[in-house]
């Protein structure tokens, strides 16, 4: 059997704010000189969930506090995120053979 094309996902647990844990899947990471950028999807794994999700993708800053400890926030500025969701979902597309049509405004 060939193992090159097994799918091993990077799961994030994120905590909300009620302390429920979520678990979210890495799709791709961006990197620019003074920030970290993430896009991730909620982490589904049974296959019929996976065939009927309708995949939401969100586009998140990687930030550290002063304990060295990261978080994931919301980009606030709409320039930034139009620019980084742009490249995100580019490389997202690519590395995964996928389509996302923009929703009309």
């Amino acid at each position: 059997m060939d193992n090159e094309n097994i799918y091993e996902p990077d799961i994030i647990s994120v905590t909300d704010e009620d302390g429920n844990e979520i678990l979210f899947e890495l799709l791709e990471r961006y990197e620019t000189d003074e920030d970290v950028y993430v896009a991730i999807t909620e982490y589904r794994d049974d296959e019929e969930e996976i065939v009927e999700a309708d995949y939401e993708v969100i586009i998140l800053k990687v930030v550290e506090d002063d304990n060295g400890d990261e978080y994931l926030e919301e980009i606030k500025d709409d320039m930034e995120y139009e620019q980084v969701s742009d490249i995100l979902m580019a490389m997202v597309e690519k590395k995964y053979d996928v389509e996302y049509f923009e929703p009309e405004q």
